[in-house]
């Protein structure tokens, strides 16, 4: 195959699809699922789209087999995180390539692994060789926002399109700046923490701001807080479960993060006027859970931690317990992916890996399918930040590199007898 030629047509695809703004909120991204629509159209694919809401689509394409075996779904989002402009160096839409880095919202998340799974597919149609199994494409929007929308729409919708083995999509990738043995470590990603949103209210007496009292709700909310963060500081360890990360002594924050239990205050909000102490003060945490922690528990580690009978803590917000499956290691799959790994990194370490973000793998993964994570990529702690930060990109190398593996794993998997 000519991988130059296709890397750039590609890189084609890729940057149209970046000057797509499908920000969400509010969505629009009808626009992804028409743009994939008309180039798969001229290929002489069919095609299904889905409305589920104003100006959102899903796309879905498949190319059918002999079902000798049960089908692969490459899967993505075609929604963004909103930008801030005056923080971004270039055009957030623009699709830039300046010093072999590709910029735009969604060069990381996730457009550039759509793009690698777009061309796969492609390249699979036009070679006309009869498949072992259906070869599904399919582009889904709001994953952002819970995937009402999106996947969760169509899985609850159209369950008859998941007759299927096989799911990839978002959730793992290579750690450039991490090394085991002087080799890189590719996670792949099998399951995911349980989101669960946490409000405390602590309430006290209203007065005048001039006069300090104790009964003053910001300062009891405060406390707690302040608590809560010294807790994470001495015991950001005590919840590991992932034996692999634990026995190489791997230390980096992100992939400790992704094993064990993560509290982070995302709002506070108290008073109304500058010179009067508020009644009520209330605090949301971003909660991430490893299998093993309850929702029950959670609560009840809040409370010892928090320690004050006067801050109520409630559940706003949780993941349904059927959407924290796990997927099996042990599949034709994981060994093609392990195998096409170490045709570029001889000796690199492949491990399971638990996400700790939510991904659309998570619908799929409580009908029993094998939905995995994985982003043919080695990038770096940088590269890695990218995820809803601002000057989003992703490198040429990891580029190319994605569609070339992504290619070799679909082509493998679903052309061999």
């Amino acid at each position: 195959m000519n991988w130059k030629k296709i890397n750039q047509q590609a890189l084609k695809y890729f940057q149209d699809y970046l000057q797509l703004d499908t920000s969400n909120p509010p969505g629009n991204e009808y626009l992804a699922a028409h743009y994939f629509d008309a180039i798969l159209k001229n290929e002489g694919i069919e095609t299904q789209m889905f409305t589920t809401a104003p100006d959102r689509k899903i796309l879905y394409a498949k190319i059918a087999g002999t079902n000798k075996k049960n089908g692969l779904m490459l899967s993505g989002h075609s929604d963004v995180v909103p930008v801030e402009r005056d923080k971004w160096t270039t055009d957030p839409f623009g699709g830039q390539v300046i010093d072999n880095r590709i910029y735009g919202r969604g060069a990381i998340d996730m457009k550039s692994f759509t793009i690698m799974q777009f061309i796969a597919f492609l390249l699979i149609h036009q070679q006309e060789k009869p498949l072992n199994r259906d070869l599904i494409f399919c582009v889904t929007p709001d994953e952002e926002i819970g995937s009402k929308f999106g996947m969760a729409w169509l899985v609850e919708n159209h369950p008859e399109l998941f007759e299927i083995e096989y799911a990839l999509n978002e959730g793992g990738y290579g750690f450039r700046d991490i090394e085991i043995n002087n080799m890189p470590i590719f996670g792949i990603g099998i399951a995911e923490k349980k989101l669960c949103w946490i409000k405390l209210t602590a309430i006290g007496s209203p007065g005048h701001g001039s006069q300090p009292h104790s009964s003053n709700a910001t300062v009891q909310l405060s406390s707690a807080l302040e608590k809560i963060i010294s807790w994470q500081q001495l015991n950001y360890k005590e919840t590991f479960q992932n034996d692999y990360i634990h026995s190489n002594d791997i230390t980096d924050k992100e992939l400790i993060a992704m094993d064990q239990l993560t509290m982070n205050i995302t709002r506070i909000e108290a008073g109304y006027k500058h010179n009067v102490i508020p009644a009520k003060a209330e605090a949301v945490l971003d909660c991430r859970l490893p299998h093993s922690i309850s929702y029950t528990d959670l609560i009840s580690k809040l409370n010892n931690i928090i320690d004050n009978q006067e801050i109520i803590i409630e559940i706003i917000s949780a993941d349904e317990e059927a959407l924290t499956a796990t997927c099996e290691w042990e599949t034709d799959l994981i060994k093609i992916i392990k195998s096409k790994i170490n045709q570029r990194f001889n000796n690199a370490t492949v491990f399971p890996l638990t996400s700790a973000y939510g991904t659309d793998n998570r619908f799929l993964r409580s009908r029993g399918i094998n939905a995995y994570g994985f982003i043919p990529g080695l990038f770096s702690s940088e590269e890695r930040s990218g995820f809803h930060n601002h000057d989003e990109y992703i490198t040429t190398e990891n580029f190319f590199m994605g569609c070339e593996m992504m290619y070799d794993i679909v082509s493998e998997l679903c052309l061999r007898d």
